[in-house]
């Protein structure tokens, strides 16, 4: 790797090779969207490379899936120390292809080392064996095998760490994988892959082939895979449902997109909560789905809240991923930025009124920059587009609540239900919100965003089909299968009207 240009194409990894494709479909072009003066590098993919990956890896499966799991262990702590060689190259590939700043990137990198770890521990304690004595001799039994062979598709904004997260309990468990990035970062793709080979896997287990959202749309509805493991848009998971519709021994894990709202109590410390809100709504120039969106607060604070949002989303520092005092690069492409415009006209429209203008804007490149935007709205409509939609860009609206019960209303009321937190000093209030509030991530004083992988991660709702990730990711790649066991037959239970052999 020391010799190569990362941003050079090697090959898909396929039946434990680096293979590039003989007859090419297309080519993924790796651009700098702090930057775009000139393209990275080219990287082609063809779809006959996903149909050799899945055949390999249906060959691979029953001796993986009967492998000692010490030998698979050992396998991913061979991952492990391959990633950790070149966490500061990944890292920066990350901060290159997505545009976030490097000390962001090197957190993602830190998330995808522990991951190891915690899917070993914690996340195979989750589905070790169990047994129990059931009576008259026999023993029941709860086992959790491999399912035999899932599809990855990963998202751009955290192109390791996701996909990732997904792929770790996959092999820990037995089974074999097909990775299809994300098309948007095809130099993580490229290490991700080399490092997946350097671990030395069987050929065929740990399979990564790069391709547009046509590849990705294949492996989702390829009949010779168990499972599809997908992050992203609500949009693309309800194709890849549409798509596995008659395929019912496929199971489907979505994590989708989400809406997220934060409310703040009359009791709450407002510098915590305006931090922790700007945080949430800039960080990753709002292109994570945890991200920050909606913003109640209760009427006695709501102005005093909205001073401070006001000078911190000002003063969000603005650069190129390579500059180590920026907070927030540019978002991922021209569209992207064009949405954030749009997004402003739909907030006029709802007669919002503009707390910090934002929107697309100079950078210190040519390149796909804007500012954070903030706004403050009278009522909600969940008819709104600007309201209700997901829009991956540093943008957030406040409203004033006249109650507790008014805010809490507020938060379950969106078609999401990924993250919320609520700011208060009273436990019981944040109790009752994380009862009444149908979420998969309910947070007190803390943000929406910077979930922890020893936790469940997954949404309701719009935001996915309840198969979180984090650490219960091992449950949804493997079947629980029961076992009624009776080592030594005894004389056979006799009932009313069934006949006897003796």
């Amino acid at each position: 790797m020391a010799d190569a240009s990362p941003f050079e194409a090697r090959g898909d990894l396929v039946d434990g090779r680096l293979v590039l494709p003989e007859r090419p479909d297309g080519e993924l072009v790796a651009v700098d969207p702090g930057d775009t003066r000139e393209t990275l590098g080219a990287f082609p993919f063809a779809a006959e490379s996903a149909e050799r990956a899945v055949a390999a890896a249906r060959r691979a499966f029953p001796a993986w899936r009967d492998s000692d799991p010490a030998a698979r262990a050992a396998a991913l702590l061979r991952f492990r120390e391959a990633l950790r060689a070149e966490q500061e190259t990944f890292a920066g590939l990350i901060a290159r292809e997505v545009g976030k700043p490097l000390w962001e990137a090197r957190t993602e990198v830190g998330a995808m080392l522990q991951k190891f770890d915690i899917t070993l521990g914690a996340g195979l304690d989750g589905v070790a064996e169990r047994s129990f004595d059931l009576g008259g001799g026999q023993t029941g039994r709860w086992r959790a095998n491999a399912r035999g062979v899932f599809g990855v598709i990963g998202p751009f904004n955290f192109p390791g760490h996701l996909m990732h997260g997904h792929v770790v309990p996959a092999l820990a468990t037995g089974n074999c994988v097909v990775v299809k990035p994300s098309e948007k970062t095809p130099a993580v793709a490229q290490l991700y892959a080399e490092l997946c080979q350097r671990a030395g896997f069987p050929a065929g287990v740990a399979n990564v082939v790069q391709g547009d959202a046509t590849i990705g749309a294949g492996i989702a509805a390829h009949p010779a895979l168990d499972g599809v493991l997908f992050t992203g848009s609500y949009a693309a998971g309800r194709r890849i449902l549409e798509a596995t519709l008659d395929q019912p021994w496929k199971i489907v894990a979505l994590e989708l997109g989400g809406k997220n709202g934060v409310l703040v109590c009359a009791d709450a410390d407002l510098d915590a909560a305006a931090n922790a809100i700007a945080f949430g709504a800039c960080v990753t120039a709002g292109q994570r789905c945890s991200s920050t969106s909606r913003i109640f607060a209760e009427r006695a604070v709501a102005d005093a809240l909205a001073e401070r949002l006001v000078k911190l989303f000002r003063g969000i520092a603005i650069g190129h991923s390579s500059d180590p005092g920026a907070f927030m690069g540019p978002v991922i492409n021209r569209a992207a930025r064009a949405r954030h415009g749009e997004l402003l006209a739909w907030a006029k429209a709802d007669a919002a009124e503009v707390l910090v203008a934002g929107g697309p804007a100079d950078g210190p490149r040519p390149g796909h920059y804007v500012r954070p935007s903030l706004h403050r709205l009278r009522v909600t409509s969940r008819a709104s587009r600007y309201q209700s939609e997901e829009h991956f860009v540093p943008d957030a609206f406040l409203v004033a609540v006249d109650s507790v019960e008014a805010g809490l209303a507020e938060l379950e009321g969106s078609d999401f239900g990924l993250c919320a937190s609520i700011f208060t000093r009273a436990r019981a209030t944040y109790e009752r919100a994380a009862r009444t509030v149908r979420v998969g991530c309910l947070n007190w004083n803390s943000p929406t965003v910077g979930a922890s992988s020893k936790l469940p991660f997954g949404g309701l709702k719009r935001s996915g089909n309840d198969r979180p990730a984090g650490v219960t990711s091992t449950l949804y790649t493997t079947i629980a299968q029961a076992n009624l066991e009776v080592p030594e037959p005894g004389p056979a239970a006799r009932y009313p009207g069934f006949p006897s052999l003796s």
